[in-house]
């Protein structure tokens, strides 16, 4: 009985966690090589007063995983993006075509 409780008790609190957590993609134009990569996940932790779980880089995608009170939609979007792009020269997008802006930026 105890493990069944046991059992019961982590099953909520891994989908609470879960439930509290968002996962991101941001589009990076201009990414082709793990250099790409490398550069990208530097700049990312230069991101000034973003806080972020776990990061995924592969080419052109950056998969954030956020918790869910410290992302703040278009105000997280933009600070990842200007660090993105102050510390690499790509262009950072909210969709695979590269027609949405991470951040309206002039």
């Amino acid at each position: 009985m105890k493990k069944i409780i046991l059992l019961l008790t982590f099953l909520i609190s891994f989908s609470t966690l879960a439930d509290a957590t968002v996962t991101k993609d941001y589009y990076v134009k201009g990414m082709t090589c793990g250099g790409c990569i490398l550069g990208v996940k530097v700049a990312l932790k230069k991101a000034e007063g973003v806080k972020f779980l776990d990061q995924n880089v592969s080419v052109g995608v950056a998969s954030i995983k956020f918790n869910a009170k410290q992302y703040n939609g278009k105000e997280t979007d933009c600070k990842l993006s200007k660090a993105i792009e102050k510390y690499t020269e790509y262009k950072v997008f909210l969709d695979k075509a590269h027609e949405k802006l991470a951040c309206n930026q002039l």
